[in-house]
């Protein structure tokens, strides 16, 4: 664990304030759920809870079906790391942060189209700069994360489809 020199009192309801520089820094905003963790004795830990992060093996599988059947190349994340690619991709890049740009992108909440030409940063050392489609996923309302279908020489009817399916069925898993 790193120290930060922070001392918090907790108030008369049992809270405490997550100062502002560290909510920055781990991009916790309001509404964000944690999972809260002890040690077992005397240390309490805090992370942030990720809807799709506890289903991530069904992801990984079902973007490998979508890259099988569509052979377009996906990515799957949540509102931090990468879940799920398929495709061309290194898998060693599952786990890694995401860039501060591609969330400002998920934070949009809409559908963007990235032509030939545009580039996207996905995490360190990974930039993508062929065509792309990025859908956010929302789940009762909350960004939870997104899907990034890579298209071969322009995005079409097919790339938007599979983004759109794909962060709906998400979607509704989550939500049942």
């Amino acid at each position: 664990m790193k120290a930060t020199g922070v001392v918090r009192r907790i108030d008369d309801l049992g809270r405490i304030v997550i100062p502002k520089e560290i909510r920055r820094n781990l991009r916790i905003r309001e509404g964000d759920s944690l999972e809260i963790y002890t040690d077992g004795n005397e240390a309490i830990i805090l992370k942030k809870y990720s809807h799709i992060e506890s289903i991530n093996n069904f992801i990984a599988q079902y973007a490998e079906a979508v890259f099988a059947s569509s052979k377009r190349e996906i990515i799957v994340t949540d509102n931090e790391r990468i879940i799920a690619v398929a495709g061309n991709f290194r898998k060693d890049i599952v786990g890694k942060k995401i860039d501060i740009r591609l969330d400002d992108k998920i934070q949009k909440r809409n559908t963007q189209v990235f032509e030939r030409g545009e580039s996207l940063e996905i995490t360190d050392n990974l930039v993508i700069n062929t065509p792309l489609v990025l859908k956010p996923i929302s789940v009762y309302g909350d960004l939870i994360g997104a899907v990034i279908v890579i298209g071969e020489n322009a995005i079409g009817e097919l790339e938007k489809s599979i983004a759109e399916m794909t962060s709906l069925f998400i979607s509704k898993y989550l939500e049942s």
